[in-house]
């Protein structure tokens, strides 16, 4: 795939720390909430969405769990940028991430926001059903299979969102637009 094909990411700076993104390619981290104002600047979330561009595909951990990032799905949404919902902890919303980006230089845009919809999922759930291994500082429980196997098992197993036009693993909310149902 051409570098020019490549579809950017944008995440916030607390997720892009912890998954080791801060200085990856194709990868735009919005600066960390100011701490005078304690919340994400909105220039801040321009600039990163500005440098990114229209295909910018946004990840993001849900306002309630951390307010002072909350500018950045708003601001993602309002100028029509694909936002995909990261599990409200840390440290599996930085494995979702480091994952997506990974595959975001060798996959095609449609092809990696598919992945990316079942990949959310994962991090959200237990990797019960998978074989595990321990990821990060913390040791998060993460599948332990290798990032293209995993690439070519989130494939397989996105199912479409009977809510919007996303999809995601099944019985995981949606990370498009947060739908709990089973998926069909």
């Amino acid at each position: 795939m051409a570098e020019d094909a490549v579809r950017p990411v944008v995440v916030e700076h607390s997720v892009g720390a912890e998954a080791g993104l801060l200085a990856h390619p194709g990868v735009y981290v919005v600066a960390a909430p100011g701490r005078r104002h304690g919340r994400v600047d909105a220039a801040d979330v321009m600039d990163a969405l500005d440098g990114a561009g229209a295909d910018a595909l946004v990840l993001s951990r849900p306002p309630w769990c951390d307010p002072d990032v909350a500018p950045i799905p708003a601001l993602s949404v309002v100028l029509g940028r694909e936002v995909l919902w990261l599990p409200p902890d840390l440290p599996a919303a930085a494995w979702a991430a480091a994952l997506v980006a990974s595959w975001a230089r060798t996959t095609p845009a449609h092809d990696l926001a598919r992945r990316a919809q079942v990949a959310v999922g994962l991090a959200a759930m237990s990797p019960a059903n998978l074989p595990a291994r321990a990821w990060g500082p913390g040791g998060t429980r993460v599948p332990a299979m290798a990032s293209e196997s995993l690439a070519r098992w989130c494939d397989c197993a996105w199912p479409p969102c009977g809510w919007c036009d996303a999809g995601g693993l099944a019985r995981a909310p949606c990370p498009a637009c947060g739908h709990r149902g089973a998926q069909a």
